[in-house]
């Protein structure tokens, strides 16, 4: 059984580099694999391993000042979840491209206990909305309830919902995300474009399923091997196969290479259409490339 630890800290890092250097060395040390990106603006690392490796890998974070306070939302695995080790140095550890300084005069939203998360999940307040700030493919196999999920495919594309949200200004808005990371940043661009009430879930749904599992429909979507992990065991399955429309949370990348797109797709119609999202892409591969 590997565990599976994601993590993050905005805080100015003076050198990168040095920190780089060093993660990539405890990392290698203790066979760890993931990904670490690392900017002048902070740490985001999602990595998986043996747990007295990650548990030592913890213990050293934790010891260096900086990240005395930091974290780590955990879960266990089966298979390793990552390929490969990869340590990055990035503008941002999570990318937005809008010059939010995060670590300075740009003020986030207030964090938001999973308690009184649960408590307003719960009143189901007319003028509290609850926002997701993830991508519309995570949101589509998995959400709050009641959540508006924001057609974005990338978290660069965040700030193009702005105009949307507009009707909500004068409202509460509690936003969340899959570990917090990317919650910081939306609030503050939120609170940059006028919204005055604006509050996030301290570190995301992966903490929170620790307390109230049964708030959150679907399954949690993962940037790693798994691609969604179970929040509730008994939450219903709330996507549908692309093909044949019946519920299906399973995530495949269609065969065609110029497509590649990630889709929903069940068993049946995975082996009925050879991996493809559609018949132009079918044919693409089966056709054209090898006619009759």
């Amino acid at each position: 059984m590997r565990k599976v630890i994601l993590y993050y800290k905005y805080i100015n890092i003076k050198e990168p580099l040095l920190l780089k250097d060093s993660e990539i060395r405890i990392c290698e040390k203790l066979n760890l694999k993931g990904r670490i990106i690392i900017s002048k603006e902070g740490i985001n690392g999602t990595l998986s391993g043996d747990k007295k490796d990650i548990e030592e890998y913890k213990k050293n974070l934790l010891s260096q000042e900086q990240f005395k306070d930091i974290v780590f939302k955990e879960s266990f695995s089966r298979i390793d979840v990552f390929p490969k080790l990869l340590v990055k140095i990035r503008d941002e550890i999570v990318s937005l491209k809008q010059n939010i300084d995060i670590n300075g005069k740009d003020k986030r939203g207030e964090y938001i206990s999973p308690e009184d998360f649960h408590s307003i999940i719960e009143r189901e307040d007319e003028n509290v909305i609850i926002l997701d700030a993830r991508n519309s493919y995570e949101s589509y196999i998995g959400k709050f309830k009641g959540a508006i999920t924001p057609d974005i495919d990338n978290f660069r594309d965040f700030p193009k919902v702005i105009d949307i949200l507009k009707k909500y200004k004068n409202k509460k808005i509690v936003m969340y995300c899959t570990g917090g990371v990317r919650c910081e940043k939306a609030s503050s661009l939120l609170r940059n474009n006028g919204f005055k009430d604006v509050s996030q879930l301290k570190d995301g749904i992966l903490n929170y399923a620790n307390s109230y599992p049964s708030d959150f429909e679907g399954k949690c979507y993962v940037f790693d091997r798994r691609i969604a992990v179970e929040i509730d065991p008994l939450s219903k399955i709330i996507s549908v196969c692309k093909h044949c429309k019946i519920p299906s949370d399973r995530y495949i990348n269609c065969i065609y290479k110029k497509c590649n797109i990630q889709f929903i797709c069940c068993e049946s119609c995975d082996i009925e259409n050879q991996h493809s999202c559609s018949q132009n892409c079918y044919s693409s591969v089966f056709i054209n490339h090898f006619p009759n």
